[in-house]
């Protein structure tokens, strides 16, 4: 009897320290706030001559939060992973509406700082969706717009004092007609800097 409850103890034991990892791995999240300028420059010029950038009046508020949907991969340059990031943002001067973004997120998490400073780098897709006409949309489309369009994101963080589970982060903000197929008007393009941390 003694034996079979030693026994006992000992799986129930095992089991709990064989699915603690796992279960904190996919439960991960992560929440996130962020502000930025809107600029007249299609998306190419303020990522590859970003000194070319001409901001404009429009500035955007929002808040993230990010929830890990698989456990990590490894691959040679770092941790791989995919996120989902339901987005609220606010736009204000110019333009006053609500903005609501649902991107899927790939994250890459370098095993050594990129350039000394870039600890990671993320790609997010997914629909947006405006709470009325963007009235700088309206403004770039020559006074076409439509509230939904496609949302995209490319970012790059930097991990305070070496831990990921804070980080501050560099993004491009794009909504995306998709080139002329998702109705008429334009796109818009915002530079956003943000604080993440993990909870």
């Amino acid at each position: 009897m003694r034996l079979t409850l030693r026994t006992a103890i000992l799986l129930v034991a095992l089991g709990l320290i064989a699915g603690e990892q796992p279960a904190q791995a996919e439960t991960r999240r992560e929440l996130s706030v962020f502000g930025g300028i809107l600029t007249d420059n299609p998306w190419e010029e303020v990522v590859f001559t970003p000194w070319n950038a001409k901001y404009q009046e429009p500035g955007l508020v929002g808040v993230a939060a990010h929830f890990r949907l698989f456990d990590p991969l490894s691959t040679r340059m770092g941790e791989f992973s995919f996120w989902l990031e339901p987005q609220v943002v606010r736009h204000f001067n110019l333009q006053s509406h609500w903005e609501f973004n649902l991107p899927v997120v790939a994250r890459l998490e370098t095993k050594r700082p990129f350039l000394w400073v870039i600890d990671s780098f993320a790609f997010g897709i997914g629909p947006s969706h405006a709470s009325k006409v963007p009235a700088f949309e309206a403004q770039r489309g020559d006074g076409e717009a439509v509230q939904n369009l496609i949302y995209w994101h490319f970012e790059l963080a930097h991990d305070l004092d070496g831990e990921a589970d804070r980080s501050v982060f560099l993004r491009l903000h794009h909504r995306s007609d998709g080139y002329g197929l998702i109705g008429p008007g334009a796109s818009s393009n915002g530079v956003v800097v943000g604080l993440r941390s993990a909870f």
